[in-house]
């Protein structure tokens, strides 16, 4: 499962499946476009980090 760390600064990007791979974003859309990037190539089939950001884009859509 992947997982956001999120704090004022900054969005650390984690799975726990690997349990090695980390990645450093500065918004929600950011982080879930690597996280569903590292989902389709790491973990295929698995569509949580995919459904997140379909998520993420639409609030990103509403709130223009």
């Amino acid at each position: 499962m992947i997982y956001l760390d999120v704090t004022r600064e900054s969005i650390v990007v984690g799975c726990d499946v690997c349990q090695v791979w980390y990645v450093m974003a500065f918004t929600k859309l950011e982080a879930w476009e690597a996280a569903a990037a590292h989902e389709k190539r790491t973990h295929p089939g698995s569509t949580q980090a995919q459904d997140a950001l379909s998520e993420a884009k639409r609030k990103a859509r509403l709130a223009v």
